[in-house]
């Protein structure tokens, strides 16, 4: 049900929100532990052995380049030890302060536990004494379960830098069948790269344009807008949006291309950048697409920060602070906002 699967706490408990527990099995007991508490849910890896830890820590595994202590589980519940298994699985857990591992034969499902039953320990775990610190009570899942409390796994032990050094540095057999799971879960996590810059696409006299999504306001579409005068070749308006006046331009003497009236109705969108916003006239919008960062050839252009290949021609990505602050010179500063067309 869970092979090879991360399921993060935020995500788990969101998922269905009657659901409060997981449930785990170890050996003949089902035990509960809180949805709050889970990080994460792996196949069980190599526990390698700490000489200096104490009673009740199985040892440690190497996950994301830190070393995890694992509680003993077992020993708590009273069971005989055993070596991992194939099926087994680790759930690690957030015990208030410190990451703990705990393993499991069997990962069950997530369940609503609404109440603990008013029988004791006895009734699921007859005269056997369990260790009471990790268990607060018995409930019905419909099964009996224990209830397990994660601050209980908390252990004083010092979790270092050299604890950790000396848990990656134990031998593997290249040989043993876990190692592959083992590796997996060791290996630190790389810094996240962006696959690409996500933008809107729109063309202009035949030429397609994209702009970085997070410089955009907002799009619109058949548009009216007030012409008011400019001493410049390009020409300039108001656009009324939602009672506030935003400054229209002409991109095309900016962009080197002919300049064009701006027709009674426009398509385009409202661009902002180092505290300026303009909104820019446009023959058509694409919508928005995933630019390659690797394909892009940087700075070829006064206002353009690369060039994108795409099946339906090149698209020059604007760098809109330098494009907005351009236009700002044709019109002086922010238009007044009586200027708004009504």
């Amino acid at each position: 049900m869970f092979d090879d699967a991360v399921h993060e706490s935020g995500g788990a408990a969101a998922a269905t929100l009657q659901h409060t527990h997981l449930l785990g099995r170890v050996d003949r007991y089902t035990l509960a532990i809180p949805i709050g508490a889970v990080i994460s849910i792996h196949e069980a890896p190599l526990v390698f052995p700490l000489p200096c830890a104490q009673p009740g820590i199985a040892g440690a595994i190497r996950f994301a380049g830190i070393a995890v202590p694992v509680f003993d589980l077992r020993r708590s519940l009273r069971l005989e030890p055993k070596n991992i298994e194939a099926g087994d699985r680790l759930v690690l857990v957030d015990a208030g302060g410190r990451i703990m591992a705990l393993v499991v034969d069997e990962v069950l499902e997530f369940v609503a536990i609404e109440r603990v039953t008013d029988e004791g320990m006895h009734a699921l775990f007859g005269d056997t004494p369990v260790n009471a610190k990790i268990v607060t009570g018995i409930a019905c899942a419909p099964d009996l379960c224990a209830i397990l409390d994660p601050a209980g796994f908390l252990v004083p032990d010092a979790w270092d830098a050299q604890t950790a050094q000396a848990v990656y540095d134990g031998p593997i057999d290249p040989t043993h069948p876990l190692l592959a799971r083992t590796a997996a879960l060791a290996e630190i996590p790389k810094a996240p790269t962006a696959a690409g810059i996500e933008a809107a696409i729109f063309s202009i006299a035949g030429q397609r344009f994209g702009v970085p999504l997070p410089a955009v306001v907002e799009f619109f579409t058949q548009a009216q807008h007030a012409p008011v005068p400019s001493r410049t070749s390009v020409a300039v308006s108001l656009l009324n949006r939602r009672g506030e006046a935003v400054m229209l331009f002409d991109p095309r003497p900016i962009l080197g291309l002919t300049p064009a009236e701006l027709q009674p109705l426009v398509d385009g969108l409202v661009l902002s950048g180092e505290g300026f916003a303009a909104a820019v006239p446009v023959d058509k919008l694409e919508g928005l697409e995933l630019l390659d960062r690797t394909t892009g050839n940087m700075k070829p252009g006064r206002f353009c920060l690369s060039v994108h290949p795409s099946p339906a021609g090149a698209i020059l990505l604007l760098d809109v602070p330098a494009f907005l602050h351009n236009a700002q010179s044709a019109f002086g500063n922010r238009p007044p906002a009586a200027a708004a067309v009504a």
